[in-house]
């Protein structure tokens, strides 16, 4: 991809190369710079508005003489935005439902967090649902994502809301074209998407995470050696209509 465009619009990349285009600001500067048409879906895990607050999981550690949560730090927006903006892409994939409701939205992808787990024990949401106008009806996803306990023994890095590869895959999997991410966080929606061979854009307003979806996207996209789009569907989704 030939970045040029962006960069003549004033856009200024944090991180770049064929497929990535990273940028370091608040998406809501940067979306009325990029044409509507630039972009064939919107993948994003915005902030509910819901003040996600994960210190209690630091304090019940250190009751237990063991290391605070490296990864319980505040995120941006998460006391309350404005995210109709979002609905304004016709192709668009929003975690957040039922927070984030989506009167046009034709299909839902319930992410089963822990399967195999009795819910009455879990300490967290045992799911994450996802509205969408890229299929109809429903589709699971199950990924296990709680503490230790990650699919295909994932690395997890410091931002509370990172999505696994196996969810965004799946999502990717399901369109075409390019992808734009106005929520980035730790950039797992590029990097996904270059280890696909699809060109996207990521904007995250905080610089640590910039710089960590950066790192990511510099290096080779095999942490994982990645299946086939036909193998991916067959080992990962549930649909019903």
């Amino acid at each position: 991809m030939d970045w040029e465009e962006l960069e003549q619009l004033g856009i200024k990349p944090y991180y770049k190369d064929k497929y990535v285009f990273i940028i370091n600001d608040d998406c809501r500067r940067i979306l009325p710079l990029i044409p509507k048409n630039y972009i064939d879906l919107c993948l994003t895990d915005p902030p509910y508005g819901i003040s996600l607050d994960l210190t209690w999981l630091s304090d019940l550690n250190a009751s237990r003489s063991k290391p605070r949560n490296k990864i319980d730090v505040p995120i941006v927006g998460d006391n309350g935005i404005d995210l109709e903006f979002l609905l304004n892409y016709p192709q668009r994939a929003i975690f957040g439902f039922p927070y984030i409701y989506d009167a046009d939205a034709t299909g839902w992808l319930v992410w089963d967090k822990q399967p195999g787990i009795d819910t009455d024990r879990t300490l967290t949401s045992p799911v994450e649902m996802l509205s969408t106008t890229l299929w109809k009806g429903f589709r699971l996803v199950r990924c296990m994502w709680a503490g230790y306990m990650r699919d295909n023994g994932e690395y997890r890095f410091a931002h509370p809301t990172q999505k696994p590869q196996k969810v965004i895959d799946y999502i990717i999997n399901k369109s075409e074209g390019l992808i734009l991410d106005p929520f980035l966080g730790s950039g797992t929606t590029c990097y996904c998407a270059k280890k696909l061979n699809r060109f996207s854009i990521g904007i995250e307003i905080e610089e640590r995470y910039a710089e960590i979806a950066a790192n990511r996207c510099r290096q080779s996209c095999f942490e994982f050696e990645p299946q086939s789009q036909q193998d991916n569907q067959s080992n990962m989704e549930l649909e019903t209509s």
